[in-house]
C-alpha cells in the first residue's frame, strides 16, 4: 500500500468515527431532553399518589407537557399517574393537587381506543397510541393516518371511550 493509500483510508476513519460520535451525541441529548425530570416525577407519584412500584413513564406533549406514569398501588393495583410539569402547576412536592390518579380498570384498554376510533373513522394506518391529559381530561391519543393520507389525532376519552376531538391534517409537502 502506497503512502497516499494509507493517508486516505485514515482520514476516511477519523470522518466516519467523527460521524458516529457527532450523531450519538446529538442523539443523547434529544433524548435526555426527552427524559428530563422523569426521577421527579417518580419520586412525586410514589408520594402523591402511594405507588409502591413503577413499571414505565413516558412524556406527552400537548397543550401541557405531562409525565404518564403506570404502576401499582398500596393494594397491589394497576393505576396510571398523570404527572403536569408546568411550573405553574408543580413547584415542589408540597403543590400536588393537579396530579391525577386513577385505577387502570376505571377506564378503557389502549386497545378499546383504537377499536372506538376504527368504528368511528376509516383508519389506513395506525401510527401511535398513547395516553395523555386534554383539558384536564385523561384520554389516549391515538395517532393515525386516515384513507385521504391525512395525519388525524382522536382523543379517546379514558373513562368511557368517548371520542372527545378528532383532527386531521393534510399534507400535501410530501406528495
Amino acid at each position: 500500500m502506497g503512502k497516499k493509500t494509507i493517508i486516505a483510508l485514515t482520514f476516511m476513519l477519523l470522518v466516519i468515527i467523527t460521524s458516529i460520535w457527532l450523531f450519538a451525541s446529538i442523539y443523547n441529548t434529544a433524548r435526555s431532553q426527552y427524559n428530563e425530570g422523569h426521577q421527579h416525577s417518580k419520586e412525586i407519584a410514589l408520594e402523591k399518589g402511594k405507588l409502591t412500584s413503577i413499571d414505565t413513564i413516558d412524556t406527552y406533549n400537548g397543550n401541557i407537557k405531562y409525565h404518564i406514569i403506570s404502576g401499582k398501588n398500596v393494594n397491589k393495583e394497576p393505576v396510571y399517574a398523570w404527572i403536569p410539569l408546568s411550573k405553574e402547576q408543580i413547584k415542589d412536592k408540597s403543590d400536588l393537587d393537579e396530579v391525577v390518579i386513577k385505577k387502570q380498570s376505571s377506564g378503557i384498554t389502549k386497545e378499546e381506543a383504537v377499536q372506538a376510533v376504527k368504528s368511528e373513522y376509516n383508519v389506513k394506518q395506525l401510527i401511535n397510541v398513547k395516553l395523555g391529559m386534554d383539558e384536564e381530561i385523561p384520554i389516549w391519543e391515538v395517532k393515525y393516518k386516515d384513507q385521504s393520507d391525512r395525519y388525524t389525532f382522536d382523543f379517546v376519552h379514558f373513562s368511557n371511550g368517548e371520542i372527545v376531538k378528532h383532527m386531521a391534517v393534510k399534507n400535501d409537502k410530501f406528495k
